[in-house]
């Protein structure tokens, strides 16, 4: 494998854990040759981390793209910025990786695919989560048959964003639960079932003195194309059990059990025996070599030499952007939308995904 030059799109907020963290575990495989980010100060801070030399350094993404010889681009910047970020990648020929969502609205998402598409390139969504010891252990034990079919799936978020703010945009931007935090959270539901969302109805809302200016609440319920049904629950001002990044819950009910992991991040598998008794299993943890983010930029990075194509790639994970897009508007106007119809009406199920995309563990 040749080792791939990269152009890093953001450099401050989550972009910079980019930089110090999820990147020098590569230096093998890539080399950041470019770096862009309008706040000098970030950039400059990012870019001397990098060792990167002046020339290399941008605040103009234009400039960026236009002066930079990359095999491919990550880009960790606000959504909004995304469409004007993958036209230009687009123009010189250069694969995405790109942070969920794929953009800041279903409009500007089916933009970006048929751009992507058109010009027959690589891009895939980062969906971390997927990859995680605990969900692989989990999907596991699910596909191994031993309790049967799936009948439902229950998932929560809650986390005391009260406590530990995290960011002041989480309470200004419209939405911003369903496309920050349930973007994850969906696209688990859709790797657990096995399915693409049909349809989804629920509410969100803003209690009153929660000091948001936005959602910051959630209850909903969604059937997938095989007939699973799941139930989710978001909060970003949970005041009891923290299930909060990372130690989401999940139950799986099946036809002679349930698997679930909670917040200690352990898988067990939960048997109703008789006459009131239970039988509880903790499971063995799948070991992988990557996990998380590292994952994500290995299958890419594995891609860009003509390996498989990750399971998240645009083609699959604009099918978890419709679902939150959908609740939104499930939501606002109090009634169930079908998600299929949406997908449908984009034309986007008469696209082929790969061979076992969203099965494969």
């Amino acid at each position: 494998m040749s080792k791939k030059k990269c152009l890093m799109v953001g450099a401050g907020g989550f972009a910079g854990v980019w930089v110090r963290h999820f990147l020098p575990v590569f230096r093998d495989r890539l080399s950041v040759v470019g770096l862009v980010d309008v706040n000098r100060q970030l950039l400059d801070q990012a870019a001397d981390f990098l060792e990167l030399a002046p020339t290399q350094r941008f605040a103009d993404l234009s400039e960026a793209f236009a002066r930079t010889d990359a095999d491919f681009c990550i880009l960790a910047i606000p959504p909004v910025y995304n469409k004007q970020a993958v036209s230009m990648a687009v123009e010189r020929g250069m694969p995405v990786l790109c942070e969920k969502p794929i953009a800041d609205s279903w409009q500007a998402c089916l933009d970006i695919f048929r751009m992507v598409k058109q010009a027959d390139l690589k891009m895939a969504i980062v969906q971390n989560y997927r990859f995680t010891s605990p969900i692989l252990t989990l999907k596991r034990a699910v596909q191994q048959g031993d309790l049967g079919s799936i009948i439902y799936i229950t998932s929560r978020f809650a986390v005391d964003h009260l406590q530990n703010v995290g960011g002041r945009f989480r309470y200004d931007i419209p939405d911003i639960m369903l496309y920050e935090a349930s973007v994850h959270h969906f696209d688990q539901l859709r790797n657990l079932s096995g399915a693409d969302c049909a349809w989804i109805t629920g509410k969100a809302w803003n209690p009153p003195g929660s000091g948001f200016d936005t959602d910051c609440c959630g209850l909903f319920i969604m059937e997938m194309t095989n007939g699973v049904k799941c139930q989710y629950e978001t909060s970003y001002i949970a005041a009891d059990i923290q299930n909060d990044w990372h130690r989401e819950y999940y139950r799986v009910a099946c036809e002679k059990g349930s698997v679930i992991v909670d917040r200690d991040s352990t898988v067990r598998v939960v048997e109703h025996l008789s006459h009131g008794r239970t039988k509880v299993t903790e499971v063995e943890q799948v070991s992988t070599a990557y996990e998380g983010h590292h994952a994500m930029i290995d299958q890419f990075l594995t891609w860009l030499d003509d390996g498989p194509a990750p399971q998240t790639e645009i083609a699959d994970n604009i099918r978890t952007d419709a679902i939150c897009f959908a609740a939104a508007e499930a939501s606002r106007e109090g009634r169930v939308i079908d998600v299929s119809l949406k997908l449908q009406s984009a034309g986007l199920l008469e696209i082929g995904l790969p061979a076992g995309n969203v099965l494969q563990a």
